[in-house]
């Protein structure tokens, strides 16, 4: 699972279905639904752009509890989502004729209750409740500014505390099922993600069985009846014992043919090849791990004689991999970092230096 597929995993919003293109649709409709009343109520008004402005606020604040993603909703929108009801009031109702006014005109109260309410669904219900308050609070001061008293204020905005407070409880209820759901969904990702293991465990198991099956069963058939084998057969036997060790102790290597080909004929020639597989290269790139068995390649077409010693580095380390030629008048040794480098290192015997007198001996 990705980091962004585990951050999306316990996202109400997918519960809810709200990152579907169903629910930017919905929005959309609702967001074109208030702003044609907005527009159909501008008789009288004082100015028409903090309409518009409050409109477009509105809109985004919509936009905001349906794209945002994170549970509960993230502080700094909520926080801007809480502000959303009281200034887009005071944009609106400020430009209100006194009277004559209507309900129709205090459209933004209805739109931003909707607002509120989903925000509690997101899991921010105290903020939910904080904005309805200072919706109300907003309404009130108008009323009394314009002289119809804190009363008509109050009770113009007061009609958006049922659904907030609805939506508080809805929200402590679903949230309580999404956890279940959640936790279902966790188990389920994880009890695949071991059958897919177990499974590739096997498929693998068996398909080392059938390769082991065909390359060693006329040879351990042959040695059961009382064949006597040759110098060749010998050989082939010793080839095929390292090649078996090799799929053992270096999968990246010998699950390469290529590789596999010139580690064989090195052998037959005399070199020692001995393959090791820490793990380093599970995570590099395939690039890499081309490149760094080409070189192994190239080094096994050059040993006559001596040993090589191939070993792909543990994870974590700047060394990717290095391949070691030891030979009676030279050690060649060759590095493969993370920054696709490689560094080549020749030692003679000329570069040892002869070991020091002991006190008392010359």
């Amino acid at each position: 699972m990705t980091g962004t597929e585990s951050s999306d995993f316990r996202d109400v919003r997918v519960l809810l279905g709200m990152d579907r293109p169903a629910a930017r649709v919905l929005v959309a409709l609702f967001c074109l639904s208030f702003t044609v009343v907005a527009l159909a109520n501008l008789e009288g008004v004082h100015s028409i752009w903090p309409s518009l402005l409050a409109a477009g606020l509105v809109s985004a604040g919509a936009a905001v509890i349906i794209a945002v993603p994170g549970d509960p909703l993230p502080t700094v929108h909520t926080l801007a989502l809480t502000a959303l009801g009281p200034i887009a009031c005071a944009l609106v109702l400020w430009q209100l004729p006194v009277p004559g006014w209507t309900l129709d005109s205090a459209w933004q109260i209805r739109a931003v209750t909707v607002v509120l309410v989903y925000m509690s669904v997101r899991g921010r219900a105290a903020y939910a409740f904080a904005g309805a308050a200072l919706v109300i609070l907003t309404s009130g001061v108008w009323s009394d500014a314009t002289g119809q008293g804190w009363g008509t204020g109050i009770r113009l905005a007061s009609i958006n505390l049922a659904p907030v407070l609805m939506s508080a409880f809805f929200a402590f209820s679903i949230r309580r099922v999404g956890l279940a759901v959640f936790r279902l969904r966790e188990r389920e990702s994880e009890r695949a993600a071991d059958e897919a293991m177990t499974e590739a465990v096997l498929r693998e198991r068996d398909t080392q069985l059938s390769r082991l099956d065909l390359v060693a069963r006329p040879i351990l058939e042959a040695s059961a009846a009382g064949h006597e084998f040759s110098a060749r057969e010998r050989e082939d036997c010793a080839v095929l014992e390292s090649h078996l060790r090799d799929t053992l102790r270096a999968p990246v290597f010998a699950s390469d043919p290529a590789v596999c080909a010139a580690v064989d004929a090195a052998r037959r020639r005399g070199a020692r090849v001995i393959l090791l597989d820490d793990g380093g290269l599970a995570g590099a790139s395939a690039e890499s791990v081309a490149r760094i068995r080409a070189g192994l390649i190239e080094e096994l077409n050059s040993c006559e004689d001596g040993t090589l010693t191939a070993r792909a580095l543990p994870a974590g380390r700047d060394t990717l991999a290095t391949i070691v030629s030891e030979h009676v008048t030279h050690v060649r040794r060759v590095e493969y970092d993370r920054s696709e480098r490689v560094s080549v290192t020749v030692r003679t015997d000329d570069d040892v230096p002869e070991p020091a007198a002991l006190p008392g001996r010359r």
